[in-house]
């Protein structure tokens, strides 16, 4: 059915859901996920910046997000990342007429969809504008964010007990937690294997990754 998933991202916490309910999508349907930035940078600049070196800074963050997202993707999942100068309206609309996107997943700061759009913003302007469908992600009621490494151990131990085939008495959890593109990432390991944990900061879903060779 789908192709080509476009998800793009700034970083906030709609954005991470967005991120989350895109890769389930494209995973699904063996599509492809493209993961988009839009490096938006105004006029207004702090007075000891040079223009250039906040477009850098603004483009830097953005890599860091889009890689994030393609780091914690399944590793059997295809991931295009893209940072682009511009109004995100643009270019996002841009990149899914360049890129053949089949559905665009958008974030929203409401809990009820669509109806809590704000008036102007990204999300509304690429649904009135886009050729290809557009899907907006939304909370759901028994999201539990988790906003401390402590409750990411405690989430990912609870994902490991509850996964089939390991062996929870013989596994190790690390204490060094990692951020990356709104998610923890939590080591774990066996005599015999190695996992990742990413633990979703905005819902508390976790995804166990067998890292054990890399």
């Amino acid at each position: 059915m789908y192709r080509n998933v476009l998800v793009p991202t700034d970083g906030s916490d709609p954005a991470a859901r967005a991120v989350e309910q895109a890769i389930e999508l494209a995973d699904k349907f063996d599509a492809t996920l493209h993961v988009l930035f839009a490096a938006d940078v105004d006029e207004r600049t702090p007075l000891d910046l040079s223009r250039s070196q906040v477009v850098e800074s603004v483009r830097e963050h953005g890599r860091t997000l889009v890689d994030g997202v393609d780091e914690r993707s399944p590793d059997d999942l295809e991931v295009t990342t893209a940072v682009v100068d511009g109004d995100p309206r643009e270019v996002i609309l841009e990149y899914t007429e360049h890129e053949d996107i089949d559905v665009a997943v958008m974030g929203t700061h409401g809990r009820r969809g669509v109806d809590r759009l704000l008036l102007g913003s990204v999300a509304e302007h690429v649904m009135r504008n886009a050729d290809c469908s557009v899907l907006v992600a939304r909370a759901t009621v028994d999201e539990e964010p988790v906003d401390e490494p402590d409750a990411a151990i405690e989430v990912a131990r609870d994902a490991l007990e509850a996964a089939d085939g390991i062996d929870t008495g013989r596994v190790t959890i690390a204490d060094d937690v990692r951020e990356v593109g709104g998610h923890w990432i939590v080591s774990a390991a066996t005599t015999e294997r190695a996992f990742a944990v990413y633990v979703s900061r905005v819902s508390g879903t976790a995804r166990i990754a067998d890292v054990t060779g890399e």
